[in-house]
């Protein structure tokens, strides 16, 4: 089944591009003491992914009309957030006040929340192709 699309790659550059910037304002903020900066940039961030996957998730129905719960998405923007934390840290861009721990305490935590979407997944799978035409099933 064609299950990466283009729709998906896209998404996956532009979140990767929110959580770059996110990133660095969430340094930034944190170096400076500023819980302002903080906060503004960590609504936004969740604000601008929330339009990201809605247009780009919209789009990915339409082109592939299977019902994923919206799994390949979420794995997808947990890989991507959590793979940048980490470079984020190991390269030396992070505020000399932020701790590794943090991100991996958050990564524990949404790694919890993403095998229970998961398990949802699998539950709703077998029914999320049955109105679709074999041919576009397979390459």
């Amino acid at each position: 089944m064609k299950t990466i699309t283009s729709f998906l790659l896209k998404f996956a550059l532009a979140a990767s591009v929110l959580a770059l910037i996110f990133r660095y304002f969430l340094s930034y903020g944190i170096e400076n003491k500023a819980p302002m900066i903080i906060i503004v940039s960590s609504v936004l961030y969740g604000v601008a992914m929330f339009i990201n996957g809605f247009y780009f998730g919209k789009k990915d129905s339409e082109y592939l009309p299977i019902y994923d719960v919206g799994f390949r998405f979420h794995f997808t923007t947990y890989l991507i957030h959590n793979t940048i934390s980490e470079l984020w840290f190991i390269l030396g861009f992070k505020s000399p006040y932020e701790k590794i721990e943090v991100v991996h305490v958050t990564t524990l935590i949404w790694g919890i929340f993403l095998i229970i979407h998961f398990i949802f997944f699998l539950r709703t799978r077998k029914n999320t192709i049955n109105s679709l035409n074999k041919e576009d099933l397979f390459e």
